[in-house]
């Protein structure tokens, strides 16, 4: 069993630290709504559909990573539906000073204004590389989090390829959401398929694509194999339940590519249990060679270094 350090590289934002004056963007109340309340009924976090998740303060946080051996962490920002700037902006703001706070211990991602439908949709698409300039300074931002599936819009649409020439030239990873999602997001946007476009025309910009991707598993080890800088994020998946087509590539190879160095762990803590996550994932039977990467070594050489 793995005893050493870990890096999750996914603790989920919405749920970690103070509401902000101005709301934030990651915060939605589902119940206003009948339109998200039909979207969340196959995914909610206990007690009734739109209930408060209470929120984990800073000294929770890091006192839950002390007991768990999870020596650094990344806050991960994600908007799913239309906000303002001020709200956004809000998130940001909030999200930072949570890494300022932590002496280096947390990272976080910003994330960007979603995209707007119709005849409209392309009226300024250089909006949010100027709100990734605007934090471009800030020591803790490792990256920039999409989400393609609540957006309705597939990655490898034009509509996002300034944001990646934006990171590529500021060298901030793309994290984005792939796989089948839990609420009644469509799911096509999400199938890591989309992201060969990317890492073609971006061969320098890091992907880190959460949720591992099923059901297209395959796909995504191929991905993850095939380009040099597209990484496989475990967030969200209980070790426990990883698909024997990732175990597999973890502890082998495909076509030469070794998978242990392509995989990236993440819990999605508040939402999984951090304690429980982490013991599973030490327990893997994997060697110790190959836990060392993948649940510290490659998100440090990535994210931390």
């Amino acid at each position: 069993m793995y005893t050493g350090p870990i890096i999750d590289a996914f603790l989920h934002s919405p749920w970690i630290g103070e509401p902000g004056a101005i709301t934030r963007a990651d915060v939605v109340p589902w119940t206003d709504d009948p339109r998200l309340r039909r979207v969340m009924h196959t995914f909610h976090h206990g007690g009734e559909p739109g209930a408060e998740v209470p929120r984990k303060p800073l000294t929770e946080v890091l006192g839950t990573m002390d007991a768990t051996g999870v020596a650094h962490g990344v806050l991960a920002a994600k908007v799913y539906y239309p906000t303002t700037i001020d709200r956004l902006q809000s998130l940001h703001q909030e999200l930072s000073a949570l890494s300022r706070a932590a002496s280096g211990r947390l990272k976080w991602t910003a994330t960007v204004m979603p995209p707007e439908h119709g005849a409209g949709s392309y009226w300024d698409l250089m909006q949010n590389p100027r709100i990734v300039d605007e934090w471009a300074g800030d020591p803790g931002l490792a990256g920039v989090h999409i989400t393609p599936s609540p957006w309705g819009l597939a990655p490898n649409d034009r509509w996002y390829y300034p944001l990646y020439a934006k990171c590529s030239e500021l060298k901030l990873a793309l994290f984005t959401y792939v796989g089948m999602p839990g609420p009644l997001w469509p799911m096509g946007p999400n199938d890591p398929k989309h992201l060969e476009d990317v890492a073609l025309a971006f061969p320098d910009l890091t992907i880190i694509a959460h949720h591992i991707g099923d059901p297209w598993t395959d796909t995504a080890i191929r991905l993850a194999a095939r380009h040099p800088n597209y990484f496989i994020c475990t967030s969200a998946w209980s070790p426990k339940a990883y698909p024997t087509e990732l175990l597999t590539f973890m502890g082998g190879r495909w076509h030469g590519t070794k998978g242990s160095e392509k995989v990236i762990f993440a819990s999605d803590y508040p939402l999984l249990d951090l304690q429980r996550t982490t013991d599973a994932a030490r327990a893997l039977a994997l060697p110790d060679s190959d836990l060392r990467r993948i649940l510290h070594g490659n998100a440090a050489d990535l994210l931390f270094a």
